[in-house]
Protein backbone atom coordinates (compact mmCIF):
# COMPACT_ATOMS: atom_id res chain seq x y z
CA UNK A 1 0.00 0.00 0.00
CA UNK A 2 1.23 3.51 -0.82
CA UNK A 3 1.90 5.56 2.29
CA UNK A 4 0.16 8.91 2.61
CA UNK A 5 1.35 11.84 4.66
CA UNK A 6 -0.10 14.78 6.52
CA UNK A 7 1.56 17.67 4.73
CA UNK A 8 2.35 21.03 6.34
CA UNK A 9 0.81 24.13 4.79
CA UNK A 10 2.62 25.49 1.75
CA UNK A 11 4.23 28.68 3.05
CA UNK A 12 7.38 30.65 2.27
CA UNK A 13 8.90 29.27 5.48
CA UNK A 14 8.16 25.75 4.29
CA UNK A 15 9.85 26.49 0.96
CA UNK A 16 13.01 27.85 2.58
CA UNK A 17 13.24 25.10 5.19
CA UNK A 18 12.79 22.40 2.57
CA UNK A 19 15.30 24.00 0.21
CA UNK A 20 17.92 24.35 2.92
CA UNK A 21 17.40 20.71 3.93
CA UNK A 22 18.03 19.64 0.34
CA UNK A 23 21.18 21.75 0.16
CA UNK A 24 22.52 20.11 3.31
CA UNK A 25 21.73 16.70 1.87
CA UNK A 26 22.78 17.07 -1.77
CA UNK A 27 24.98 20.16 -2.22
CA UNK A 28 26.40 21.48 1.07
CA UNK A 29 28.72 23.84 -0.84
CA UNK A 30 25.69 25.95 -1.82
CA UNK A 31 24.61 28.81 0.48
CA UNK A 32 21.65 28.71 2.84
CA UNK A 33 21.46 32.48 3.03
CA UNK A 34 22.26 35.55 0.95
CA UNK A 35 26.00 35.95 0.36
CA UNK A 36 26.29 39.44 -1.14
CA UNK A 37 24.64 42.83 -1.40
CA UNK A 38 24.52 43.10 -5.20
CA UNK A 39 26.19 46.07 -6.81
CA UNK A 40 24.72 47.95 -9.79
CA UNK A 41 25.69 47.15 -13.38
CA UNK A 42 29.02 48.91 -13.97
CA UNK A 43 30.03 48.36 -17.60
CA UNK A 44 28.75 47.93 -21.12
CA UNK A 45 29.78 44.27 -20.99
CA UNK A 46 27.72 43.68 -17.85
CA UNK A 47 24.72 45.41 -19.43
CA UNK A 48 25.18 43.21 -22.49
CA UNK A 49 24.89 40.16 -20.25
CA UNK A 50 21.97 41.56 -18.27
CA UNK A 51 19.89 42.47 -21.32
CA UNK A 52 19.12 38.93 -22.63
CA UNK A 53 18.50 37.66 -19.11
CA UNK A 54 15.78 40.24 -18.48
CA UNK A 55 14.34 39.75 -21.97
CA UNK A 56 13.97 36.08 -21.03
CA UNK A 57 12.13 37.11 -17.87
CA UNK A 58 9.69 39.31 -19.79
CA UNK A 59 9.05 36.51 -22.29
CA UNK A 60 8.49 33.99 -19.49
CA UNK A 61 5.85 36.20 -17.87
CA UNK A 62 4.15 37.13 -21.14
CA UNK A 63 3.95 33.46 -22.09
CA UNK A 64 2.21 32.75 -18.77
CA UNK A 65 -0.33 35.48 -19.59
CA UNK A 66 -1.03 33.97 -23.01
CA UNK A 67 -1.28 30.38 -21.81
CA UNK A 68 -3.54 31.18 -18.84
CA UNK A 69 -5.85 33.12 -21.15
CA UNK A 70 -5.98 30.20 -23.55
CA UNK A 71 -6.61 27.77 -20.70
CA UNK A 72 -9.61 29.77 -19.49
CA UNK A 73 -11.12 29.54 -22.97
CA UNK A 74 -10.21 25.92 -23.71
CA UNK A 75 -10.22 24.15 -20.35
CA UNK A 76 -12.05 26.19 -17.72
CA UNK A 77 -14.85 28.00 -19.50
CA UNK A 78 -17.38 26.58 -17.02
CA UNK A 79 -15.17 26.84 -13.91
CA UNK A 80 -15.51 30.29 -12.37
CA UNK A 81 -13.31 29.41 -9.40
CA UNK A 82 -10.33 28.61 -11.63
CA UNK A 83 -11.08 31.61 -13.83
CA UNK A 84 -10.78 33.89 -10.82
CA UNK A 85 -7.32 32.77 -9.72
CA UNK A 86 -6.09 32.65 -13.32
CA UNK A 87 -7.36 36.21 -13.81
CA UNK A 88 -5.18 37.27 -10.88
CA UNK A 89 -2.24 35.40 -12.37
CA UNK A 90 -2.77 37.02 -15.78
CA UNK A 91 -2.92 40.50 -14.29
CA UNK A 92 0.14 40.00 -12.10
CA UNK A 93 2.35 38.43 -14.75
CA UNK A 94 1.23 40.99 -17.31
CA UNK A 95 2.39 43.72 -14.93
CA UNK A 96 5.68 41.87 -14.34
CA UNK A 97 6.30 41.49 -18.07
CA UNK A 98 5.46 45.14 -18.76
CA UNK A 99 7.77 46.45 -16.04
CA UNK A 100 10.63 44.27 -17.25
CA UNK A 101 10.04 45.32 -20.85
CA UNK A 102 10.09 49.01 -19.93
CA UNK A 103 13.13 48.62 -17.67
CA UNK A 104 15.12 46.91 -20.41
CA UNK A 105 14.25 49.78 -22.74
CA UNK A 106 15.44 52.32 -20.16
CA UNK A 107 18.71 50.53 -19.50
CA UNK A 108 19.64 49.69 -23.07
CA UNK A 109 17.99 52.38 -25.19
CA UNK A 110 16.66 49.55 -27.38
CA UNK A 111 13.16 48.20 -27.90
CA UNK A 112 13.31 44.46 -27.07
CA UNK A 113 9.78 43.62 -28.23
CA UNK A 114 10.91 41.45 -31.15
CA UNK A 115 13.26 39.41 -28.96
CA UNK A 116 10.45 38.99 -26.42
CA UNK A 117 8.06 37.83 -29.14
CA UNK A 118 10.61 35.33 -30.43
CA UNK A 119 11.22 33.88 -26.99
CA UNK A 120 7.49 33.65 -26.20
CA UNK A 121 7.09 31.66 -29.42
CA UNK A 122 9.96 29.40 -28.31
CA UNK A 123 7.98 28.50 -25.18
CA UNK A 124 4.96 27.61 -27.31
CA UNK A 125 7.10 25.58 -29.69
CA UNK A 126 8.98 23.46 -27.19
CA UNK A 127 5.96 22.76 -24.96
CA UNK A 128 3.61 21.85 -27.78
CA UNK A 129 0.12 20.92 -26.62
CA UNK A 130 1.23 19.41 -23.28
CA UNK A 131 -0.12 22.30 -21.12
CA UNK A 132 -3.50 22.50 -22.87
CA UNK A 133 -4.14 18.80 -23.54
CA UNK A 134 -6.34 18.58 -20.45
CA UNK A 135 -6.65 20.18 -17.02
CA UNK A 136 -3.96 17.91 -15.55
CA UNK A 137 -1.54 18.96 -18.29
CA UNK A 138 -2.24 22.55 -17.34
CA UNK A 139 -1.60 21.73 -13.68
CA UNK A 140 1.70 20.04 -14.61
CA UNK A 141 2.65 23.18 -16.53
CA UNK A 142 1.81 25.33 -13.50
CA UNK A 143 4.12 23.14 -11.40
CA UNK A 144 6.97 23.81 -13.81
CA UNK A 145 6.40 27.53 -14.28
CA UNK A 146 5.44 28.39 -10.70
CA UNK A 147 6.69 25.75 -8.23
CA UNK A 148 9.63 23.84 -9.70
CA UNK A 149 11.42 27.12 -10.46
CA UNK A 150 11.44 28.11 -6.78
CA UNK A 151 14.81 26.34 -6.50
CA UNK A 152 16.19 28.68 -9.17
CA UNK A 153 14.75 31.78 -7.52
CA UNK A 154 16.08 30.92 -4.06
CA UNK A 155 19.54 30.06 -5.31
CA UNK A 156 19.96 33.14 -7.51
CA UNK A 157 18.73 35.39 -4.68
CA UNK A 158 21.58 34.08 -2.51
CA UNK A 159 24.34 34.16 -5.14
CA UNK A 160 23.64 37.38 -7.11
CA UNK A 161 26.56 39.82 -7.22
CA UNK A 162 25.34 42.20 -9.94
CA UNK A 163 21.84 43.57 -10.42
CA UNK A 164 19.87 46.56 -11.61
CA UNK A 165 18.47 48.39 -8.54
CA UNK A 166 15.25 49.28 -10.34
CA UNK A 167 14.61 45.67 -11.36
CA UNK A 168 15.54 44.40 -7.91
CA UNK A 169 13.20 46.85 -6.18
CA UNK A 170 10.22 45.89 -8.34
CA UNK A 171 10.99 42.20 -7.80
CA UNK A 172 11.08 42.57 -4.03
CA UNK A 173 7.98 44.76 -3.76
CA UNK A 174 5.77 43.18 -6.40
CA UNK A 175 7.04 40.05 -8.15
CA UNK A 176 8.02 37.92 -5.16
CA UNK A 177 4.77 38.45 -3.21
CA UNK A 178 2.67 37.94 -6.34
CA UNK A 179 4.45 34.72 -7.28
CA UNK A 180 3.87 33.22 -3.86
CA UNK A 181 0.15 33.96 -4.21
CA UNK A 182 0.19 32.08 -7.53
CA UNK A 183 1.97 29.08 -6.01
CA UNK A 184 -0.41 28.95 -3.10
CA UNK A 185 -3.42 29.15 -5.43
CA UNK A 186 -2.15 26.20 -7.49
CA UNK A 187 -1.58 24.14 -4.33
CA UNK A 188 -5.04 24.92 -2.95
CA UNK A 189 -6.76 24.23 -6.28
CA UNK A 190 -5.22 20.77 -6.54
CA UNK A 191 -5.83 19.93 -2.90
CA UNK A 192 -9.52 20.85 -3.12
CA UNK A 193 -10.04 18.67 -6.18
CA UNK A 194 -7.94 15.82 -4.78
CA UNK A 195 -9.68 15.79 -1.41
CA UNK A 196 -13.10 15.57 -3.03
CA UNK A 197 -12.12 12.84 -5.50
CA UNK A 198 -12.74 9.12 -5.20
CA UNK A 199 -9.83 6.74 -4.65
CA UNK A 200 -10.02 5.68 -8.29
CA UNK A 201 -9.91 9.30 -9.48
CA UNK A 202 -6.98 10.09 -7.20
CA UNK A 203 -5.01 7.17 -8.55
CA UNK A 204 -5.77 8.11 -12.15
CA UNK A 205 -5.02 11.80 -11.66
CA UNK A 206 -1.77 11.10 -9.83
CA UNK A 207 -0.53 8.86 -12.64
CA UNK A 208 -1.48 11.42 -15.28
CA UNK A 209 0.11 14.28 -13.37
CA UNK A 210 3.38 12.42 -12.98
CA UNK A 211 3.45 11.43 -16.65
CA UNK A 212 2.73 14.95 -17.88
CA UNK A 213 5.20 16.49 -15.46
CA UNK A 214 7.85 14.15 -16.84
CA UNK A 215 6.93 15.01 -20.43
CA UNK A 216 7.17 18.73 -19.74
CA UNK A 217 10.50 18.30 -17.96
CA UNK A 218 11.95 16.58 -21.04
CA UNK A 219 10.67 19.41 -23.21
CA UNK A 220 12.01 22.10 -20.84
CA UNK A 221 15.51 20.79 -20.23
CA UNK A 222 17.27 22.65 -23.09
CA UNK A 223 15.55 25.92 -22.13
CA UNK A 224 16.39 25.56 -18.43
CA UNK A 225 20.04 24.82 -19.09
CA UNK A 226 20.35 27.86 -21.34
CA UNK A 227 18.46 30.08 -18.88
CA UNK A 228 20.72 29.06 -16.00
CA UNK A 229 23.79 30.04 -18.02
CA UNK A 230 22.21 33.41 -18.84
CA UNK A 231 21.41 33.96 -15.18
CA UNK A 232 24.98 33.29 -14.07
CA UNK A 233 26.44 35.63 -16.69
CA UNK A 234 23.93 38.39 -15.94
CA UNK A 235 24.09 38.20 -12.14
CA UNK A 236 27.84 37.75 -11.86
CA UNK A 237 28.28 34.33 -10.27
CA UNK A 238 29.31 30.83 -11.23
CA UNK A 239 28.42 27.72 -9.26
CA UNK A 240 28.17 23.98 -9.76
CA UNK A 241 25.52 21.67 -8.38
CA UNK A 242 22.38 23.50 -9.49
CA UNK A 243 21.09 20.52 -11.46
CA UNK A 244 21.18 18.23 -8.42
CA UNK A 245 19.25 20.73 -6.32
CA UNK A 246 16.71 21.37 -9.08
CA UNK A 247 16.04 17.64 -9.38
CA UNK A 248 15.75 17.19 -5.61
CA UNK A 249 13.41 20.17 -5.24
CA UNK A 250 11.20 18.92 -8.07
CA UNK A 251 10.91 15.54 -6.33
CA UNK A 252 9.81 17.32 -3.14
CA UNK A 253 7.13 19.27 -5.01
CA UNK A 254 5.76 16.15 -6.69
CA UNK A 255 5.78 14.17 -3.44
CA UNK A 256 3.93 17.03 -1.76
CA UNK A 257 1.27 17.11 -4.47
CA UNK A 258 0.86 13.33 -4.59
CA UNK A 259 0.97 13.18 -0.78
CA UNK A 260 3.55 10.40 -0.66
CA UNK A 261 7.15 10.14 0.59
CA UNK A 262 9.76 11.08 -2.00
CA UNK A 263 11.09 7.52 -1.81
CA UNK A 264 7.88 6.24 -3.38
CA UNK A 265 8.34 8.31 -6.53
CA UNK A 266 9.83 6.49 -9.53
CA UNK A 267 13.12 7.57 -11.06
CA UNK A 268 12.43 10.94 -12.67
CA UNK A 269 13.82 12.74 -15.68
CA UNK A 270 16.84 14.79 -14.58
CA UNK A 271 17.79 18.27 -15.66
CA UNK A 272 21.03 16.61 -16.81
CA UNK A 273 19.17 14.22 -19.17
Amino acid sequence: MTATLVRPAWTTDYEVETFNRLIAQYAPHLPTQKLHDPRPIASAAELENFYPYRVSGAAHDLFIVQLCAKAIDRLFLQDAEVQLFLSRQIGDDGAHALDTYQRVQELSGQDPIEQINQQVQYHWDYLGDAPTRNWIGFLAWQLHYELHIVSTLLLTSRLTRINDPGSASFAAERILPDEFVHRQAVVQWWQRKYDQASLAERSEWSAQLLALDEEIQKRRNPYLKDFWQRAQRALGFEVEGFEVIYDAWRREVLAYFLNIPTEQLPKLVSLND
